[in-house]
């Protein structure tokens, strides 16, 4: 039996925290955090989530300074317990590891203060009963500073910075390394920033070998959204690959995000300076009552603003392979639907499950039919119920908002198999027909890479959290039979689609190392047809995973226009 709201209190956004951050010159700038509340105002408004930032400019956790500093560095634990008492907060992130190093070649020392002072951060935050979100030390790009970098072999007293040591990156690497190991042990949410950052480097610098990553230490606006973005994703589960209109560089001519910004510069300085600091650069604001009733005030311009922008939809239009495509926001998620130049009769519709735009001949066919196609982005998040849930949700908005038929048929593209199959397992009165390519069905097989296929260990941690299994399994095999668990109840639950006479078409390769066909597409096909189903089986010799679909798609065609004919009503 699958029930619809398991993993609902897991991956749910939250309706309403106070969220704290601490960390150091990155996060006092705070341009990530106005993103994430931003983000919050403008596309889940009712979400009331409450940003507290605690950056300090020349912070540590470890309690360590170079000789070369202005003054001491100030050190979180001379602050913690009187910031954690004035804010009593919900979520804490915590955010150091740029500054520990003194900008010196490794040392264990350092390495061994930085361990120290991280996990007696965590630990204090922790008894006052908080959730602690690590992230993980931003990278250090030596080709953006604007000065001298120091190479090995150096006296110790030279190293700062001001003139950092040229190899600064490895030894972050190193605390980074750290921290997901030691954040993974303590079963903690840890947020890694390096690998993005790092990406968006190296893709700014090929297309432009003169990019500057603001100077090296302090990420620019562009480093400031991609924090954001992956604070929503491991976070959140919102997966964002475009980058908002009010999120470009200097926020083009947005209203709303100076507002957004405005507001964010009043709460900073008034929270900062109410806690207090040991960095002699104190900043001018109103006492925090004061600050926080401005703040407050700022709010209705703030949704004025955001309304005009757009609203929590920001629909955009543009052609996409000949057609109107329309990008929007449902409930924070990016979504899309393609319109027909003219509509069928019962205005019927293709749902992709994942990988929009992939393999899309058949899409395009049936396009061409006058049917519409739609996508949620709902990536990462493995097929699990509370998907399913979004899902439902997204679907009785898009009928409603479109006039489209009740019934879609999904399309579900490897991983996506897993979106649509517990979709109809749950909700088989709202499909119409389903058309599975390479399709995931266990997930042991993969990301598990439990049998014969090649699996995916990050994605595998993923699924692993996504289905709550990490947490109650000490061992590895006790993660395999937990995951088959969720397995069975998924085929379990296929007696419901079987039963409303849900038709299945399944392309497969049968040298598929990733899916392998007989973890998946057969066990379906065998399962399903136990459950008095229909399912057509079209098995490709000697094709992997990729390309999904067929060199000519008329057979997909003909499949979703007779099997839906008398199920999209």
């Amino acid at each position: 039996m699958i029930t619809k709201n398991e993993s609902a209190d897991l991956l749910a956004v939250p309706r309403s925290k106070r969220i704290v951050f601490f960390g150091d010159s990155i996060t006092e700038n705070g341009t990530y955090i106005r993103n994430l509340e931003a983000f919050f105002l403008k596309h889940l408004p009712e979400h009331r989530l409450e940003w507290i930032n605690l950056g300090v400019s020349s912070e540590t956790v470890a309690g360590t300074s170079e000789k070369d500093h202005p003054f001491p560095r100030p050190c979180v634990h001379e602050r913690l317990e009187r910031a954690l008492a004035e804010t009593r907060p919900d979520w804490v992130f915590i955010c150091y590891g740029m500054n520990d190093g003194i900008y010196h070649p490794f040392g264990e020392a350092r390495f061994e203060a930085y361990r120290d002072g991280l996990r007696q951060a965590v630990e204090q935050v922790q008894s006052v009963g908080a959730r602690v979100i690590l992230m993980t030390p931003p990278p250090f790009d030596v080709a953006s500073i604007g000065g001298e970098a120091l190479p090995d072999g150096k006296d110790m007293n030279e190293y700062s910075f001001e003139r950092p040591y040229v190899k600064y990156n490895e030894v972050l690497e190193r605390y980074a390394a750290w921290v997901q190991q030691y954040g993974e042990a303590e079963g903690l949410t840890v947020v890694d920033l390096r690998r993005p950052l790092s990406e968006l480097i190296r893709k700014r610098r090929e297309a432009d070998a003169g990019y500057r990553y603001g100077d090296g230490i302090h990420p620019n606006e562009d480093g400031h959204w991609v924090i954001a973005q992956t604070i929503l994703s491991r976070v959140f589960h919102l997966e964002l690959e475009r980058i908002p209109a009010w999120a470009e560089v200097d926020g083009g001519d947005s209203e709303f995000i100076r507002l957004v910004g405005q507001r964010r510069a009043v709460l900073n300085a008034a929270w900062r300076e109410h806690v207090g600091h040991t960095n002699p650069n104190k900043l001018e604001t109103p006492p925090l009552a004061e600050a926080l009733q401005q703040a407050e005030a700022l709010l209705p311009a703030i949704e004025r603003a955001a309304a005009l922008e757009g609203g929590t939809e920001s629909a955009e239009v543009r052609e996409w392979m000949g057609f109107a495509r329309t990008d929007f926001y449902f409930g924070g998620r990016e979504c899309v639907v393609v319109a027909p130049r003219e509509a069928a009769p019962g205005r019927p519709w293709v749902w992709r499950s994942e990988f929009f735009g992939a393999f899309a001949d058949a899409d395009l066919a049936l396009l061409e039919q006058g049917w519409h196609v739609a996508y949620c982005r709902l990536s990462h998040l493995y097929g699990c119920p509370y998907a399913s849930g979004q899902m439902e949700a997204f679907r009785a908005w898009l009928t409603a908002k479109y006039e489209l038929a009740p019934k879609p048929v999904l399309f579900g593209f490897s991983r996506g198999g897993l979106y649509a199959l517990r979709y109809a397992a749950l909700y088989p009165d709202h499909v119409a027909a389903l058309y599975l390519d390479a399709p995931v069905v266990d997930i042991r097989s993969w990301p598990g890479g439990q049998g014969a296929g090649r699996g995916a260990p990050e994605e595998w941690h993923d699924c692993l959290a996504v289905y709550d299994i990490a947490k109650s399994a000490a061992t590895p095999a006790e993660a395999n039979r937990l995951a088959g668990e969720e397995t069975d109840r998924l085929l379990a639950g296929l007696t419901a689609p079987a039963s409303a006479g849900v038709p299945v078409l399944l392309i497969s390769g049968d040298a598929d190392l990733d899916v392998p066909f007989e973890e998946n597409g057969a066990v379906l096909e065998r399962t399903y047809r136990a459950h008095g189903g229909s399912v057509m089986t079209i098995l490709k010799p000697g094709g992997g995973h990729h390309p999904h679909s067929l060199p000519d798609v008329t057979p997909i065609v003909q499949f979703v226009l007779s099997s839906a004919a008398n199920r999209v009503q």
